[in-house]
């Protein structure tokens, strides 16, 4: 498990504090004040970034989806460049194969995002079962071709310990961007507004698989 950075000060600050005189006291002191300092703002540093990771999965949390967001959006007003959003729900599979395998699952869907997507997509977890894709620089046709790649990647995969390769379907809301969007908030609502038709659409056709 990662660890914070240390921010006790070297030892041999006080190795021979006794000799010292008065100047070479306060140099002592100012040269322990900077290190002390430099720790402190690695710390925060190391703070900040782990604060933004989901610790499961070791994607961007949900207060990390966000600001990405709120950013894209700001320079998506100025430059019109285009932006989409994909979510991504996994819980039909959790419920169907039960809670022992949950970690395993949402830690296995994490990796799976990391290998399909390009290098600038970026992913996160955003909920339990929920997660996030967002895609800079792409319309939202080229988004659901990605959304198409990730059902056909996440389609079989291995999950740790699971003695077979184990198939599932993944509900998926794809949007974008709009010109008349006021702020990060519509493009997300209109994903979760076809996240929620995706997922109404699995559970029908499940209710009429024969058991």
């Amino acid at each position: 498990m990662s660890q914070s950075p240390s921010t006790t000060p070297s030892a041999h600050w006080l190795a021979d504090i006794d000799s010292l005189d008065r100047e070479d006291l306060i140099e002592r002191v100012r040269a322990m004040a900077a290190e002390l300092d430099l720790l402190h703002g690695r710390e925060r540093l190391w703070l900040g970034r782990h604060a933004l990771i989901d610790d499961l999965t070791r994607l961007g949390n949900r207060r990390d989806f966000v600001r990405q967001l709120d950013t894209l959006f700001s320079q998506n007003q100025r430059n019109d460049l285009p932006v989409s959003l994909i979510l991504l729900d996994i819980v039909q599979y959790i419920n169907h194969h039960g809670p022992s395998a949950e970690d395993r699952v949402l830690r296995a869907f994490g990796d799976c995002l990391r290998e399909t997507l390009r290098g600038m997509d970026m992913s996160f977890r955003i909920a339990e079962h929920e997660f996030a894709v967002i895609l800079p620089d792409t319309p939202v046709n080229g988004a659901s071709a990605v959304a198409d790649k990730l059902r056909l990647a996440a389609a079989y995969f291995l999950v740790e310990d699971a003695e077979a390769t184990t198939r599932f379907d993944v509900s998926v809301g794809v949007d974008a961007f709009r010109v008349e969007d006021e702020d990060a908030d519509a493009v997300v609502q209109r994903a979760y507004e076809a996240l929620d038709e995706s997922r109404a659409a699995q559970a029908d056709w499940g209710d009429r698989q024969p058991g």
